[in-house]
């Protein structure tokens, strides 16, 4: 196709049909910008739009190729058809072609991905360098055995121990606005078993100011360590607590260990919004500012 040419022809055959540009624009729903440049012979038309812009000026496509009067389909003019078509679709050709392997690679990419982590989560077939923790939506069936230690209130979280962790302890700590106050070991436990994934069934009960706790350490087929059973009586418990339990995914800190559980305690059960006590990766940030108020953490610590 010569630009020119078929730029010419399309101005002139515009005027003889007394169209603006404007008109012959809004027919093709193009730019006018579009059509002057046409008609300049400053670019050519889409294939898509050659159909259309012949059929508006009662032309053949082919005297649109040609840019003139009365060509007949021939040999050349095919030629030149199959040229403008090829030279138009070329780079749309070449641009698809890199965003389909643009995306092929983002989706292999993201299914590498979901399989690595499918694989670090269900199997064991790569390296476990730490310890994690994750909090387990407890089901009916899950319940009872967190509840197996004949406790009121159950908590379970699944454990992928770091290869090099021989065994787990378990602590309560009782945190003042002047810091760690005191602390009763719960017992340890050596990890038992084949495979590196447990499930530690945490179960409380309160009754005035006693607490009374068991923590089992269980294979996911429900085989069970002996649990480990005691009874607190901390300062500050009186009418109630708050408690906040680990609710996301936490690694364990191989130093300060990880919070299971967070219980605020105050006499009068009386709690300020702000000293309430929440488990956040792991930890709690902050101590609580009344004097009449104290955090008793759950904490396991891995060796």
């Amino acid at each position: 196709m010569d630009a020119v040419k078929t730029g010419g022809l399309i101005a002139q055959t515009r005027r003889e049909k007394e169209l603006t540009q404007k008109d012959l624009s809004e027919r093709l729903h193009v730019s006018v910008q579009a059509v002057s440049k046409w008609e300049r012979g400053l670019s050519c038309p889409d294939i898509g739009l050659l159909e259309p812009l012949a059929e508006a000026l009662d032309l053949t496509v082919t005297e649109l190729l040609s840019g003139q009067r009365g060509e007949e389909p021939g040999e050349e003019a095919v030629r030149d058809s199959l040229r403008f078509g090829l030279a138009q679709l070329g780079p749309k050709i070449r641009r698809w072609r890199w965003l389909f392997i643009l995306a092929a690679a983002l989706l292999s990419a993201v299914l590498a991905g979901l399989g690595y982590i499918w694989v670090r989560d269900n199997t064991e077939l790569l390296p476990q360098r730490e310890t994690v923790v994750r909090p387990v939506v407890v089901t009916n069936r899950e319940s009872t055995m967190a509840q197996a230690a004949g406790k009121l209130q159950g908590h379970l979280y699944q454990v992928d121990f770091a290869d090099s962790v021989t065994r787990c302890s378990f602590q309560w700590e009782l945190w003042t606005h002047q810091g760690l106050e005191q602390s009763w070991a719960a017992g340890e436990r050596e990890r038992y078993g084949d495979g590196r994934r447990k499930l530690i069934a945490v179960a409380i009960s309160t009754d005035g100011s006693q607490l009374d706790y068991g923590i089992s350490l269980e294979t996911p087929s429900g085989v069970a360590a002996h649990g480990l059973n005691g009874t607190l009586e901390p300062p500050y418990m009186g009418q109630g607590y708050s408690f906040s339990a680990l609710e996301q995914r936490t690694e364990v800190d191989r130093e300060e260990g990880i919070v299971l559980l967070a219980l605020t305690l105050n006499p009068e059960g009386r709690f300020q919004t702000g000293d309430i006590a929440k488990v956040k990766s792991g930890r709690v940030s902050g101590l609580p500012e009344d004097e009449q108020t104290a955090h008793l953490l759950l904490k396991m610590y891995c060796e």
